[in-house]
C-alpha cells in the first residue's frame, strides 16, 4: 500500500473519529494517529521514489495539522503543529516554494499564539526567524532578537546571539511611536512625497482589515511585534510607507470596537511614514497592496481563545474543521452541516455604484444600477422564505447608488459575521453578440476570458491581474473553496434553468474561477454572479424588464436554497 493511501486512511481516521464521538472520550486516539503520521513521515524521508513527490508530502503535513486541530487539548497537539510547520519548511526548500515557506511561518506563529509554554514555541520562533532570513534580513534580525527577549533560558538563545551580531548591521533603526493622528497631519510636505489621505478600517472581535490609501505607489514594508515588548503594550502591526507623508486633509472613522484598538503614526525618517495598528490579541496577519488607485490592505486575525463569549454559535467546531481536506468525497460543506454549522447570515453585494457605472450596454444602461435592483429583489426573497432553510439575516453591501472600495465590500461581510458571501453583476465584452451567465469563485487561472472579466470587476489590466497571483495564495487556504464550488454550481445551474423556462437564449457558461479582489479575505463560501452581458443589445433590453429581474433574482434564492438545505441536513455515513 501506498504512502499516499495511508496517508489518506489516516485523515479519514482522524475525521470518523472526531465527527462521531467527543473530544475527550476518544482518548488514545490522538497517540496512536501521532504514531502512524510520524511513521509516514520517517518512511517518506528514506523513501527515494516518495521524497520527491509534492503531493504525499503536502498529505502528510495536512495530516499533522488535522490532528492538532482535531485534538487541541491533547499532549501531541504542539508536536503536532510543529511538525507540521517543520514539513513545509522542508517543503519550501526541496521544491523551491516560497509559499510553503510563509506557510511555514504562518504555522509556526500560530504555535508560539496558542501554546506559549510550550518547549517548542522558542524553536518555532527561530524557524520564523531563519526563514525571513532568506528575504528580509532586517525583519530577521527583529525575529531573532523575539528569541532572546521571549525565551532567555531557552537552548536556542546562543544561536539566536550569534545570528543577532552577524546581522548587527541590518538592526533596524529605533523609532518612538508618539504621533497620533492630529500630530501627523500638521506635517508639511515640501518634498511632494506620495501622501497618505485616508485609512478605511473594518473590525469584529477577531478579526480587522485596515486599508490606507495612498495617492500613488511607494514601497512598503510591514512587521509584527508581540505584546508586552515595550512597557506592557499591546501585539503591534505597522508598516513602514518609504517615500511618503500624511495628507492634512486624511479621512478615518473612529474606532469604536473590535480587534482594531487604535492607529497612531511614527517616522524613521523624514520620508518614511509608519503606520502603527494596535490590537487586542493576534493570531494572524495578511498585508498587501491593490492598485488603482494604491492602497495597503492590512488584515489582521485575533485569538479565538480570546473571544469566547462573542463568538457565533458553531465557531468552535468551525474551529475544528477548518485546514481538513476533503475526504471519501464529502465536500467540507457536508462536514461542516453534520457538525451543526449553519448558514444564517447571507450578504449580497451589488456590484459597482456611484462613481462607477461598471458596464454601460448600447442604450446606456448601467451595470451598477442592474445589481442594485437584483441585489434588492434578492434581498427581499431571502427575508421572505429564507426562515424555512434556516436564513435569518440578509445584509447589503449598499441599498443606493454609492461607491463602495472592494476590499470593504469583503469587510461588511466579515463585520456582520456573514456565512455566505454573494457578488453580483452583469458581464461585458467586445462582442456584443456574447451572452449568457456565468458565475466564479476565487482562484487563479489561464482562461484569458476569465482573466479579462476579472480584469474588468476589478478595475485593472491583465498584467495587473497576474500580480494578484502571490496575494491570493496567501488566502486561498482558508477561502472555503468547495464550499465556494457547490455554492456556485447550486445558483448556476438554477439561474440559468429558471431563465431557460422562459427565455430560449439563456445560455449556461458554466462555474468559472478568477482572481477577483471583492472575494479576497472573505474566508466564507463566496461567489460572483455574472448575470447576463449587458454590452449584448438583447440581454441589455432584458436587464431593463423587472420580470427578468424577478427571475435572475429566484432562481440565485433556489440556488441558496439548496446549498443552505444541504447543509441543514448533511449527516456523515458511517
Amino acid at each position: 500500500m501506498s504512502i499516499k493511501t495511508l496517508t489518506l486512511m489516516l485523515l479519514a481516521a482522524i475525521f470518523l473519529i472526531s465527527s462521531t464521538q467527543p473530544l475527550m472520550a476518544a482518548q488514545g486516539k490522538d497517540e496512536k494517529l501521532f504514531q502512524e503520521a510520524l511513521n509516514l513521515y520517517k518512511t517518506l524521508q528514506t523513501n527515494p521514489t516518495q521524497i520527491t513527490n509534492y503531493e504525499i508530502w503536502d498529505t502528510i503535513a495536512q495530516a499533522f495539522y488535522s490532528i492538532y486541530r482535531t485534538y487541541p487539548a491533547s499532549p501531541k497537539a504542539p508536536t503536532s503543529l510543529f511538525i507540521s510547520g517543520k514539513m513545509y519548511e522542508e517543503m519550501g526548500m526541496r521544491f523551491n516554494s516560497r509559499e510553503n515557506l510563509e506557510k511555514s511561518i504562518d504555522l509556526s506563529r500560530e504555535l508560539i499564539n496558542v501554546f506559549p509554554n510550550s518547549n517548542l514555541a522558542d524553536d518555532a520562533q527561530i524557524r520564523i526567524a531563519r526563514i525571513i532570513e532568506g528575504w528580509d534580513k532586517s525583519q530577521a534580525y527583529l525575529e531573532y532578537e523575539k528569541v532572546v527577549k521571549n525565551y532567555p533560558t531557552s537552548d536556542m538563545v546562543d544561536a539566536a546571539k550569534s545570528k543577532l551580531n552577524e546581522l548587527a548591521s541590518y538592526k533596524p533603526a529605533e523609532s518612538q511611536i508618539t504621533e497620533s493622528i492630529t500630530e501627523a497631519k500638521t506635517k508639511n510636505n515640501p518634498d511632494r512625497l506620495a501622501s497618505i489621505n485616508q485609512i478605511g478600517h473594518w473590525s469584529t472581535d477577531t478579526y480587522t482589515r485596515v486599508v490606507i490609501n495612498v495617492d500613488r505607489e511607494t514601497p512598503f514594508e510591514p512587521h509584527f511585534l508581540k505584546a508586552g515588548m515595550v512597557e506592557g503594550a499591546p501585539p503591534r502591526l505597522y508598516v513602514d510607507i518609504k517615500g511618503a507623508t500624511v495628507d492634512r486633509n486624511l479621512e478615518m472613522p473612529p474606532i469604536q470596537n473590535g480587534l482594531l484598538e487604535d492607529i497612531r503614526f511614527a517616522r524613521n525618517t523624514l520620508d518614511t511614514v509608519r503606520v502603527v495598528l494596535y490590537i487586542k490579541s493576534f493570531s494572524n496577519y495578511k498585508v498587501f497592496s491593490l492598485h488603482n488607485p494604491f492602497r495597503i490592505v492590512m488584515d489582521i486575525y485575533g485569538s479565538e481563545k480570546n473571544n469566547v463569549a462573542s463568538k457565533p454559535k458553531g465557531s468552535e467546531e468551525d474551529k475544528t474543521l477548518a485546514g481538513l481536506p476533503k475526504l471519501d468525497g464529502k465536500d467540507i460543506s457536508t462536514l461542516r452541516g453534520a457538525l451543526g454549522l449553519k448558514v444564517r447570515t447571507v450578504v449580497i453585494d451589488p456590484g459597482h455604484g456611484g462613481h462607477d457605472p461598471g458596464a454601460i450596454g448600447p442604450t446606456g444602461l448601467k451595470e451598477k444600477d442592474v445589481t442594485l435592483a437584483i441585489a434588492k429583489a434578492l434581498k427581499n426573497k431571502i427575508e421572505q422564505v429564507g426562515g424555512d432553510f434556516g436564513i435569518s439575516r440578509v445584509i447589503l453591501t449598499r441599498e443606493d447608488d454609492r461607491f463602495i472600495p472592494l476590499e470593504e465590500r469583503t469587510g461588511i461581510a466579515k463585520r456582520e459575521h456573514a456565512d455566505l458571501f454573494i457578488s453580483i453583476h452583469c458581464n461585458a465584452a467586445k462582442d456584443s453578440d456574447a451572452h449568457g451567465i456565468e458565475t466564479y469563485i476565487l482562484s487563479f487561472t489561464n482562461d484569458p476570458e476569465a482573466l479579462a472579466v476579472a480584469a474588468r470587476e476589478n478595475v485593472s489590466t491583465t498584467k495587473g491581474i497576474s500580480d494578484l497571483r502571490d496575494i491570493i495564495k496567501k488566502y486561498l487556504l482558508n477561502s472555503k473553496i468547495d464550499e465556494s464550488k457547490r455554492l456556485a454550481a447550486y445558483v448556476q445551474t438554477s439561474v440559468t434553468t429558471n431563465l431557460a423556462r422562459k427565455y430560449q437564449t439563456a445560455v449556461d457558461k458554466g462555474v468559472k474561477k478568477a482572481p477577483f479582489i471583492v472575494l479576497i479575505g472573505a474566508d466564507i463560501p463566496s461567489i460572483l454572479v455574472e448575470t447576463s452581458f449587458i454590452t449584448n443589445p438583447r440581454e441589455e433590453e432584458k436587464l431593463r424588464d423587472p420580470k427578468y429581474i424577478n427571475e435572475i433574482a429566484d432562481g440565485i434564492l433556489r440556488g441558496v436554497k439548496s446549498y443552505s438545505t444541504e447543509v441543514e441536513t448533511a449527516s456523515v455515513e458511517k
